[in-house]
C-alpha cells in the first residue's frame, strides 16, 4: 500500500501532500496532510525523490511525531500505535447532532487525533429551532437508527392489530420513528446549512482540522473567512492549478481554487484515467531497477579487453573477467566506457606513411556503444556492430530485453485503460443504485406515514398526541 505525492505551495512554502489510494480519503491521509501543511512532519527524502511513500514509511513518520509530542501515557501511546495500521482503511465515527462540531461518541481511533494534536470536526448538526430537535437532542447516529427501527416495528404491529392494548405507546414510537427517519433522509449529505454556519463560527482563520463527512475524512482549513477542503483525488495529481475545494454549500456544487485560494484560469479537459497510483509508481520503479540490472550485466559480460601483438602474430583476446557485483540502484548519470579495439603495430618514417602489408590489416574505426533508456536515464551498453565481438546468445538477450520492455509498456497501457473503464462503469452503476434507493426509501416513508395515519384514524377515531407533520 502506498500514497502518491503532489507538490504544492502553502503560505509561500513548497510542501508535498498525499493523494488518495484505493482506500479513498481515509483518516490517516487527512491527518498526515494536516501535519504536512502545518510543517509539523517531514517526509523522507527518498520518498520525495520517488514521488511516493509506502504505508510503512508513513506510519513511521506519524509514530515519531506522536513520540515527539509526548502526550499521554506509554500505555495510551502503544494502544494508538497498534491501531495505526487499521486507520488506512477507515474509522468508525458515531456523530452527535446537537453537541457541536466536535460532538461524536468516543472510539479508540479518536485518540490518534488527540496524540497528533489536531481535532476532528463535522457539520451534521440540527438547528435547535427545528421541530424534531426534542427527539434528536443528545442522541447519536446509532441511537437514531435504533429509534427508526423501533418505529417501523411499532407501525407494523398497529397495522396487524389496530386495537392493541398499548396502542398509544406504539403510535408514539411510530410517529417518532417517522420524524427521525425524515431528518436522516433530508440530511443525507451529512452536512446541514446550520452545521456549515457553526463550522464557520467554530474555526479560527488559518486553523486546520480533519473534516468528517459521508464516511470520508478530509483536511479542512478556514482561510480569509472561507472554508476549504484539500483536494486529494488521484486524478488531479498532475493538475497544479487545482488544490482546494471551497466548502460553502451542502449539495456538492462547489468551486475549485488554486494554491493561492484563487479561481484558476480555464483549463482544457485532462484525462485522469492514466494517472499512476502510488502502488503503480512503486511497481514501475522496481521494474526499472530490474531492467537496469539486466542491462548492466549485459554491458559487463560483452565488454572484454583483448590482447594485441605485433606484425605476423595472431591476435589472442584475453578471457573476459568475472563481472563485478550488481549495484542496488542506477548511478545518477550514465557512464560510457570505450570499447577496446584490436590494433596492430606498423613501421613509419618521417616522410611517408606505412602501407598495409598482407600480414597487417587496417585498424577499424571505434564502434560507439549502444544506449538504452531506463527510468529516464541512458545506460551505455557495449554492443559492437562487429559480429565477431558479440555472440549470438548475447544478441538474442538484447533483442529479448527490448521486446520485453515493449510488451510490458503495451500491457501496462491496456491494464490502465481497463481499470479506467471499469471504474467509470462502477461509478455510473453506483449513482443509479443510490438514486433508485433514495426514490424507494422516500416512497416507502410516505406510504408508511399514510398507513400509520389511516390506522390511527380507524383506532377509536383519535390520533397520537405527538404527531409532527
Amino acid at each position: 500500500m502506498a500514497y502518491r505525492l503532489k507538490e504544492i505551495k502553502f503560505k509561500e512554502r513548497p510542501c508535498h501532500i498525499l493523494l488518495q489510494n484505493e482506500n479513498g480519503p481515509c483518516p490517516l491521509l487527512a491527518a498526515a496532510n494536516v501535519l504536512l501543511l502545518k510543517d509539523s512532519i517531514t517526509l523522507p527524502s527518498n520518498c520525495i525523490g520517488a514521488g511516493v511513500i509506502t504505508i510503512d514509511e508513513l506510519l513511521n513518520v506519524l509514530a515519531e511525531k506522536i513520540l515527539t509530542n509526548k502526550t499521554g501515557s506509554d500505555h495510551h501511546i502503544q494502544e494508538v500505535m497498534d491501531l495505526f495500521p487499521t486507520l488506512q482503511f477507515g474509522m468508525d465515527v458515531n456523530p452527535k447532532f446537537t453537541d457541536g462540531p466536535t460532538g461524536v461518541e468516543y472510539t479508540p481511533g479518536l485518540d490518534a487525533f488527540d496524540l497528533l494534536h489536531m481535532e476532528m470536526v463535522h457539520g451534521w448538526l440540527l438547528d435547535p429551532q427545528s421541530p424534531e430537535f426534542c427527539l434528536v437532542e443528545g442522541r447519536t447516529y446509532n441511537q437514531l437508527i435504533n429509534a427508526v427501527i423501533e418505529g417501523n416495528d411499532a407501525g407494523s404491529t398497529l397495522e396487524q392489530n389496530p386495537n392493541a392494548p398499548n396502542h398509544e405507546e406504539l403510535s408514539t414510537k411510530a410517529n417518532e420513528g417517522t420524524i427521525i427517519h425524515h431528518f436522516l433522509e433530508s440530511s443525507g449529505h451529512q452536512l446541514t446549512q446550520y452545521g456549515l454556519t457553526v463550522l464557520h463560527e467554530y474555526l479560527k482563520d488559518d486553523q486546520m482540522a480533519v473534516f468528517f463527512r459521508n464516511n470520508h475524512f478530509n483536511s479542512l482549513i478556514k482561510h480569509q473567512g472561507h472554508l476549504y477542503l484539500l483536494i486529494t483525488d488521484i486524478g488531479y495529481a498532475s493538475v497544479g492549478n487545482i488544490v482546494w475545494e471551497k466548502l460553502d454549500v451542502i449539495d456538492g456544487d462547489t468551486e475549485y481554487v488554486n494554491q493561492e485560494f484563487q479561481a484558476p484560469p480555464p483549463m482544457q479537459h485532462h484525462e485522469v484515467a492514466h494517472t499512476a497510483t502510488g502502488e503503480q509508481l512503486i511497481a514501475n520503479d522496481l521494474q526499472s531497477q530490474a531492467d537496469y540490472q539486466l542491462a548492466l550485466q549485459l554491458s559487463q559480460e560483452t565488454t572484454s579487453t583483448p590482447t594485441t601483438t605485433t606484425n605476423n602474430s595472431s591476435s589472442q583476446p584475453a578471457a573476459a573477467a568475472s563481472p563485478p557485483p550488481l549495484v542496488a540502484s542506477p548511478p545518477p548519470a550514465a557512464t560510457t566506457a570505450p570499447i577496446p579495439i584490436p590494433t596492430t603495430t606498423t613501421t613509419t618514417n618521417a616522410t611517408t606513411s606505412a602501407t598495409p602489408t598482407p600480414d597487417t590489416a587496417p585498424t577499424p574505426a571505434p564502434t560507439p556503444p549502444a544506449r538504452i533508456s531506463f527510468n529516464g536515464q541512458e545506460v551505455a551498453v557495449a554492443v559492437p556492430t562487429d559480429p565477431t565481438l558479440l555472440s549470438e546468445e548475447e544478441r538474442d538477450r538484447m533483442v529479448a530485453l527490448q521486446l520485453q520492455q515493449q510488451e510490458e509498456k503495451a500491457e501496462s497501457m491496456r491494464r490502465q485503460q481497463q481499470e479506467a473503464n471499469s471504474h467509470s462503469l462502477a461509478l455510473q452503476l453506483q449513482r443509479e443504485e443510490d438514486l433508485r434507493q433514495q426514490q424507494q426509501s422516500s416512497a416507502s416513508a410516505q406510504a408508511q406515514a399514510a398507513s400509520n395515519a389511516n390506522a390511527r384514524r380507524k383506532a377509536k377515531g383519535k390520533d397520537g398526541d405527538c404527531v409532527i407533520m
